[in-house]
Formats: structure tokens, sequence, C-alpha cells
């Protein structure tokens, strides 16, 4: 996998002494021009002041932007040749922003394609609301199903060529098409605590990648496929983290609901009606300047009429793979292990190596090492610790103005080696 990246990401930063005192120097220039403060500057000035410098590039009329973004250009042997890109815009008059704008896009050779555009405006003015919209499309070429239960199997002999008991490469991928629409209406409560209430719609269309499929031999979980679906959910949200982007101490509670439908087109679709309960923990600890200890925990329970693809994903605020990939298990395959019940916890210990500055940015290098555990249940009533796959590995992250996140991490299992590559935060 290659990934150009813009040059002056790999500028020298100089000794990790030098560039802290240059960071320090740059700083307190900029909160000069950014602020008048008093001659006893409180801490809270001060944070705000260092919080600014790190994530403003430039001006507009008084108004303090950054914008921040990166080409995608890397060879895989499934998809083929993948270019495409990644570029944030924020308003930053206010903390965490004002606003902020995503856009994704991607696409392969082979036919792969993704692409989002997401903006998040947290509050607006003289009300306690927020607003938050989402449209996606994507086109997966090689969406993973190895069917249900912690210990479904992987059979190599399926993909082997070689072997006589081969059935094709692409046996337990599948095609998924799925354009997506997110509204989500965001109300402070007080203090630390939000709720969002979020309707959507989505259309999934699943395919079979190669002549023969493990979803369409062994048939779907619940026999149902793909849809056109409307969903609602309700979320609720402790938040104490020090920043929603990189967070280096505080508290994360999320408690998710969504409902997903599409009765009233039961006619010309199969019937999808289910339910995902979502529930996240995450807390940060700083042991030191530069050393954090991170910790996260998810767990989810599905009921209903589940449709294929919906096994693939673990709900909440932000949808993501698992279990397994670079979103949860890193040390399995995207999707291994799914089931009605699953839970998963992720521990890193991150180290801030150096921070520079280059062409006016702000650079931070971070290592880490992780272990990832997890399993999935069938019903509630079958809950135990026992089973439990593990993953261990390390990483690096790249931290652009305290904002921008470039992630690859190397995760090892008893099944495989797994390397991903990411632009934000596991958690």
């Amino acid at each position: 996998m290659i990934l150009v990246l813009p040059p002056f990401l790999w500028a020298n930063p100089g000794t990790g002494e030098e560039a802290r005192e240059d960071s320090v120097r740059q700083e307190e220039a900029l909160a000069a021009t950014l602020t008048k403060a008093p001659r006893a500057v409180t801490e809270q000035t001060a944070d705000m002041v260092r919080w600014m410098a790190r994530r403003r590039q430039f001006s507009i009329n008084g108004v303090p932007y950054g914008f921040t973004g990166l080409p995608i250009v890397y060879f895989s042997p499934n998809t083929g040749w993948n270019y495409g890109g990644r570029l944030q815009w924020a308003d930053y008059r206010r903390r965490p922003y004002r606003y902020k704008m995503t856009l994704y896009t991607l696409r392969s050779e082979e036919g792969d394609a993704r692409f989002y555009y997401r903006i998040r405006v947290p509050r607006i003015s003289g009300t306690g609301f927020g607003v938050q919209l989402l449209a996606s499309f994507r086109n997966d070429i090689r969406t993973r199903y190895y069917g249900l239960g912690n210990e479904s199997r992987l059979n190599q002999r399926y993909l082997d060529r070689d072997h006589p008991d081969f059935r094709d490469e692409n046996y337990y991928h599948y095609n998924l098409e799925a354009p997506r629409f997110i509204f989500n209406l965001l109300r402070h409560l007080g203090g630390p605590v939000s709720m969002s209430i979020g309707v959507g719609i989505e259309r999934t269309k699943v395919s079979k990648r190669g002549r023969r499929s493990f979803y369409v031999e062994e048939g779907t979980p619940d026999g149902v496929e793909d849809g056109f679906t409307s969903f609602g959910s309700l979320t609720f949200n402790w938040d104490t983290r020090d920043d929603d982007a990189i967070a280096r101490k505080g508290v994360f509670h999320e408690w998710s609901y969504e409902n997903s439908r599409n009765s009233l087109l039961a006619l010309i679709f199969e019937e999808i009606d289910f339910r995902r309960y979502t529930f996240t923990d995450a807390r940060y600890f700083p042991l030191s300047r530069r050393l954090n200890l991170a910790h996260r925990s998810v767990f989810e329970v599905l009921s209903g009429s589940v449709p294929l693809y919906a096994y693939g994903e673990v709900g909440g605020s932000r949808r993501k793979k698992g279990l397994g990939g670079s979103d949860s298990l890193r040390g399995f395959d995207r999707q291994r292990f799914t089931d009605d019940v699953r839970f998963f916890s992720n521990t890193e210990l991150r180290c801030q190596l150096f921070s520079t500055r280059a062409f006016k940015q702000y650079f931070e290098w971070h290592g880490i090492s992780f272990l990832d555990l997890g399993r999935v249940w069938p019903d509630l009533d079958r809950l135990t610790p026992r089973g439990m796959h593990r993953t261990v590995g390390m990483g690096m992250r790249v931290y652009w103005n305290s904002d921008f996140v470039i992630r690859a991490d190397l995760g090892f299992s008893a099944e495989q080696a797994y390397l991903g590559l990411k632009y934000r935060n596991i958690f």
C-alpha cells in the first residue's frame, strides 16, 4: 500500500527539544496577534491560545480557519489502483469549532468507490441546538460475510486455486452498493450531557462478487439481503474529553438506539425491520506529559429481521466496520465475526515522539501499542467472557494541526496480520 503525502510531512523536525521550543515561540507569537490577553493570563486563556495556535492556518476578515487535506494513491491486489482524497475545512471562532466540513472520495480500477460529505454545526448561535448532515455513497466490492457465530470458519482451501476444494477467490465477499443520507438534530442538555435525534434513508443492493458466494450457498441470517429503508435514532452522550478529535483526558459515554424498517415498501423489497442498541465507553488517562493510556469498550445488540449488510456494521453516532478490521479487532479481516450480540474493546498506550512546525503547519508524531479484545454471541442469555479473540500490535499517528489524523496500525492475531490506514483516530 502506497500513500502519497505532501513533502512537508517529511520535513526535518530537528531535535525534539528544538521542535518544542520552536513550537512554543511560534504559538506565543501567533497568540499575540489573536488575543489581547491581560497581564495576569489565566490557565484557561493560555490553554485557549495553545488550542487556537495549533489549528488556525489563516484568517479571512478576522475569522480563523483551518484547512487540511491529502491526496490518496495506493495499489491493492484486490481492487487495483485506488485514488482519491480527503479535505477538511473548519471555522474556529469558538471551541471545538463553529462548523466543520469533511469531503472524502476514493475510487479503484475494479469499481470500488467511496464518497461522503459531512457538515457539523455543534451549536447554532442563540439556540441550544446544532445540526449534522451526512450524504454518502459506497460501492464496496469486498464486503465480507463469514457466517454467524464466534467460531465462524475461514476455510482457506475454498480460496486456493490449486486446492481441489477451491470455490472462488471472492467466496466470502460480496458487492454492496449503498447510498445513504442522515440528518441529526443536536441538543446540549447541560454540563457534559447532550443528545441527538437522527433520521435517514438508505438503499442497499447486495450481489455476488464471484461465481460462487458463501452468503448465497449458506443463506443470510434472517433471510434478508437488502432493500430500501428509513431509520430513526436517539443518542445520549456524556462527554468530558478535553478534545473531541484528539482526546488526552476525560470520559466519553454514548447510549444509542436505532430503528430501521421498510414496512411501507415490503411489497417490493424483502421486509427489513430491526433495532440496534449500542453502548460506548471511552476513557483517557494522561500518565505523563507525553504518555497517555486510552481505553474503549463497545457493546451492541441487534434484534428483529436484520439484513445481511447490517451485520457488518456497528452503530452509534459514527457507524464503523466490525468485528475485525482497522476500527475494531485490528488483527483480523474486516467483519470477521458477527452475530446479534457483540462486544469489543481497544486499549492503546500512546506516546508523543516529537512535534514540529513546517510551512506554518503544526505536526505531532505519536507511536502506539495496542491490545484489542472481542467476541460475539447469538443471544443475551448466552453471554460469557470465555472465547475472546485477541489482537496485539503497534502503530503510528500523525496529528496535523491537532485536528486531522493520519493513522497506521499493524495488528497480529492467531489468524493473520492486518495493516490498516485511516484518516481518524480509532476512538
